[in-house]
């Protein structure tokens, strides 16, 4: 599928790990219940509110854009109910997106309960 040419050199994130899951989240986005996601902080940089990317199905095919509205830090410990409910994963409460985020920062034996996460809202600005 073809993109608009302003987004062919963004940044593209899937979210989630497998091919399965980032088809649901992707869906989620469509859908407007997943409106935030998380990162752990690496020596990337930080986005900041504005920034675009393009988020790709579990085939890599880009599905939309979204924009950054507001960016936040954390601790794993200090994410609130607000933000898990965002995130809009699984029934959408804490305790699963704490369960479900350990398991995978843990996968990438990056998990401890005080590491720093990257809490980013976004908004979808165009569908593909």
């Amino acid at each position: 599928m073809a993109i608009p040419e302003k987004y062919e050199n963004v940044e593209r994130w899937a979210f989630g790990d497998t091919e399965q899951q980032a088809d649901e989240l992707v869906k989620l986005v469509l859908d407007g219940v997943k409106t935030a996601t998380c990162s752990n902080l690496d020596g990337e940089g930080i986005p900041q509110p504005g920034d675009v990317f393009v988020v790709v199905d579990g085939k890599n095919e880009p599905v939309c854009a979204i924009e950054l509205t507001t960016v936040d830090m954390s601790t794993y410990e200090q994410v609130d109910a607000a933000h898990a409910l965002a995130e809009g994963e699984g029934d959408r409460s804490l305790d699963y997106w704490r369960k479900e985020h350990k398991r995978f920062f843990e996968e990438y034996e990056l998990f401890s309960p005080d590491m720093t996460l990257v809490l980013m809202h976004f908004k979808v600005i165009e569908k593909f």
